[in-house]
């Protein structure tokens, strides 16, 4: 699996070329499209240069709809949402004597993930589950609505082939939950499984072999004081991810305003009634502040991913029940340790990604 936020280059260098072409062909389901969806040639830059190359990641990136997708919470190896994932055909061509002919075709997929600097170019993943390693924490409230407290865990995103396994472990009495895929391909599983929630579970995907190759664990925190927000963002792997902060949180508007100055037609004029600054096109941008509460060293690499999404969305059912698009207006942050800290709590303000007053036309 490609990841299309980072540079994806196709190099073609054949001996004798002065030129190359590529056919690119972008499709989320079904077969290979009939024609490409694009079509890129060069020229070699001189004689004793002759590699081409072509980055396709934002051609592939307009293929995606990474729109939020129904919390999985009681649904289990169920096939991942088609727009989330884009499949690719290359077919490289070089250019000797005037003439193309095909060198090679390079078929495969791509997520809207990203990887790092030190990863080198081209660098696929290989995790098989799309979810950062570790433990995470989420809400959970047997008092609240059935609605609210099933969701509340969240899901993951898994590359799987048949045979292999998702074994769930309740944290408090070890009792085991096993799914068996059945099919190759990539599946959403539910954080935790319903009978679940109240304990928490570890999560494992095992191959055919019984080899456990991804775990993590997901433990239930009761806040009686605060009411939390979940926050919801395509992670690195380009896959929906959770993060729960649990502590205090805060708003606040940012008003904006274009004002012009205002002459009287008639003398006198009239001061208690009319100012000489008139303002219009008045509106706002408002703000949330939250807090994880106390959590552990593993949340950093979480709230860095978290910090260098995209698409981030927001549910706090003190305003809303419907997810609330939202951009990050932290842009600096301390990753901390508990050897230095002794305890970690991040804070992160975000802006709601629309105006107040609804301006739409």
């Amino acid at each position: 699996m490609n990841l299309s936020r980072s540079p994806y280059i196709i190099e073609i260098d054949e001996p004798l070329q002065t030129g190359s072409k590529i056919e690119l062909f972008l499709w989320n389901t079904g077969s290979v499209p009939a024609s490409p969806q694009y079509t890129l040639d060069k020229l070699i830059p001189a004689s004793n240069s002759t590699a081409t190359y072509y980055n396709i990641s934002p051609y592939v990136r307009e293929y995606f709809d990474l729109t939020k997708w129904s919390d999985i919470y009681n649904s289990y190896d169920v096939a991942i949402n088609t727009n989330y994932v884009v499949q690719y055909q290359v077919i490289k061509y070089k250019l000797v004597g005037g003439v193309y002919s095909v060198v090679t075709t390079e078929i495969g997929e791509f997520m809207d993930g990203y990887s790092y600097f030190m990863d080198g170019q081209n660098k696929p993943f290989q995790d098989t589950v799309l979810l950062t390693e570790g433990t995470y924490f989420y809400n959970y409230n047997a008092l609240l609505p059935t609605s609210q407290a099933n969701n509340m865990a969240g899901s993951f995103d898994m590359i799987g082939q048949a045979a292999d396994k998702i074994v769930y472990t309740n944290l408090s009495t070890g009792t085991q939950q096993v799914y068996t895929l059945t099919v190759d391909g990539i599946k959403t599983f539910a954080r935790v499984y319903e009978p679940y929630l109240a304990d928490g579970n570890k999560v494992e995907h095992r191959d055919g072999f019984g080899a456990t190759i991804w775990s993590g664990n997901f433990e239930p925190q009761c806040e009686a004081k605060y009411s939390p927000v979940a926050v919801d963002f395509i992670n690195r792997f380009g896959s929906w991810s959770r993060i729960w902060f649990q502590k205090a949180k805060s708003r606040s508007i940012a008003v904006k305003t274009n004002e012009y100055k205002f002459n009287p037609a008639t003398l006198p004029y009239n001061a208690q009634n009319n100012g000489q600054i008139k303002e219009f096109n008045t509106n706002a941008k408002e703000s949330i502040k939250l807090n994880t509460g106390w959590v552990n060293d593993l949340y950093s690499e979480y709230i860095q991913e978290l910090m260098l999404s995209e698409r981030v969305t927001l549910l706090d059912y003190d305003y809303n029940t419907d997810y609330t698009p939202v951009k990050i207006k932290t842009k600096s942050l301390e990753k901390q340790k508990g050897i230095n800290k002794g305890t970690i709590n991040y804070t992160l303000e975000f802006e709601f990604a629309f105006d107040l007053i609804n301006t739409v036309v």
